[in-house]
């Protein structure tokens, strides 16, 4: 007789919300800085963990959106989002940029190869972000290409506006040498390509350079309520924290001088002491490079990180901290920046937030 196996649905304890409400004023606030500019809100990766579709309903009021791949840009499309849509990896096959021009969706357009495809397709009509790098070599054309990329594109049948678009390596950092050189080699590149609308300002560039707002400004980490900037913080900058990750106290334990705590036992106790247990750990996106000292907010303090962070769960110092079991423990939200946690865990607010929400995909 064969075994009949149960279907079940486990939740576990620690769970990330998004508060809609915080995207909408994070967005407000690109718009404060850069009032002349139309916004193409970043929404790649799951909206940085954020979920997509939550980001592109909140961020209604965005003038577009931006998506990393193909994929992404078509389910956002198919699932209703009429806005503007890009696509910043651009496409690397005929039956991409067919599927993408069909669906009116932009695509930028960053090697010689992609312009020989739009050359071969006079059946189809995009608009094109042509992608020219001034210093960060990731992707994009050369600077030297720019004027000839770009008149290759004004002469293709199959391409309708054509804007023009970098971005920076450095901008987090106020004052760095490369973004005043990055600017100066962008303009030049806007002066071979007749003044096209242009995009350079990300997050940390739109709040501080102004000079690089022009037409459009790309906006990502900013709507998420993480400071883009190094000597900033969220709070400094109106921005609210959009996710909520939170878990709960699992036990409290009662530990003598000399114990040592977690994997590894690289965690020894200085005196008798009491240590809670979180139910939170790597499986559910919490950083296990997080160190010993890493904060955890727990009724209105802040309770360092003791030991290894195993896959369920972490240990936290309640030296200076009232708790019981079942107590909310905040991993990162409201009560305690994700920046502050990604610094101690030598990581950016980018990867916390992608993994943490990797459950809203």
């Amino acid at each position: 007789m064969p075994i009949m196996s149960a279907k079940m649905t486990h939740t576990r304890i620690a769970q990330v919300s998004i508060d809609a409400e915080a995207l909408r004023h994070n967005l407000q606030r690109v718009k404060s800085f850069s009032p002349d500019s139309k916004v193409i809100a970043v929404i790649k990766a799951n909206a940085y963990g954020h979920g997509v579709q939550t980001a592109a309903e909140a961020l209604s009021e965005a003038d577009a959106f931006a998506l990393a791949t193909p994929n992404e840009a078509i389910s956002l499309r198919q699932s209703g989002v009429s806005r503007p849509l890009m696509v910043l990896q651009g496409f690397s096959s005929i039956e991409e940029l067919k599927a993408l021009a069909d669906l009116d969706i932009q695509v930028v357009v960053h090697h010689s190869g992609q312009i020989d495809l739009l050359e071969q397709c006079s059946d189809v009509k995009l608009d094109i972000w042509l992608k020219v790098d001034t210093g960060m070599h990731r992707l994009g054309l050369p600077i030297e290409m720019a004027e000839s990329s770009y008149q290759r594109l004004q002469d293709c049948e199959s391409v309708g506006q054509i804007r023009v678009m970098s971005h920076f390596a450095n901008a987090d950092e106020i004052g760095h040498p490369m973004n005043s050189e990055q600017l100066l080699a962008f303009s030049g590149a806007l002066g071979m390509t007749g003044r096209a609308e242009a995009s350079m300002a990300n997050s940390a560039a739109l709040i501080s350079m102004p000079e690089s707002r022009m037409q459009w400004v790309r906006p990502g980490i900013m709507l998420y309520g993480s400071s883009p900037l190094k000597d900033k913080s969220a709070n400094e900058l109106d921005l609210q924290p959009v996710m909520q990750f939170e878990s709960k106290l699992l036990a409290v334990q009662q530990l003598k001088q000399g114990d040592v705590i977690g994997y590894g036992s690289t965690w020894r106790c200085p005196e008798d002491m009491k240590v809670g247990v979180v139910a939170a750990g790597y499986a559910d996106g919490y950083p296990r490079h997080a160190g010993s000292g890493t904060p955890v907010w727990l009724n209105d303090v802040l309770c360092p990180l003791l030991g290894r962070v195993s896959m369920d769960s972490i240990c936290i110092d309640l030296r200076k901290a009232e708790a019981n079991i079942n107590d909310r423990v905040v991993l990162w939200g409201k009560e305690l920046s994700v920046d502050v946690v990604a610094e101690y865990a030598n990581t950016i607010s980018y990867e916390l937030l992608c993994r943490a929400g990797a459950s809203l995909s």
